[in-house]
């Protein structure tokens, strides 16, 4: 079980926490959760939640997102100033 949370499946919100605050080890590993379609989806959906000062990160992610999966088209709002989460 996830100690952050009391569920045993990764939900999109921990997808976010680890692409804000993950370590390598972390990142590779949600690089291959995304090889899934509907994971990277979450990701992608997710993405727009992001803490607006950690946004270079988001843009990683994008690019990996998008390129992982042709056609998936990642939107970061990134005028937005408010933080999401």
């Amino acid at each position: 079980m996830n100690p952050a949370r009391s569920t045993d499946q990764g939900t999109p919100l921990d997808w976010l926490n680890i692409i804000q605050r993950g370590g390598t080890e972390d990142w590779k590993r949600l690089y291959q959760l995304c090889r899934d379609a509907a994971v990277a989806r979450q990701v992608a959906d997710i993405l727009r939640l992001r803490d607006p000062d950690l946004l270079a990160s988001a843009r990683l992610w994008k690019f990996l997102l998008e390129d992982l999966h042709p056609g998936m088209c990642v939107e970061l709002d990134e005028t937005r100033q408010n933080i999401g989460v």
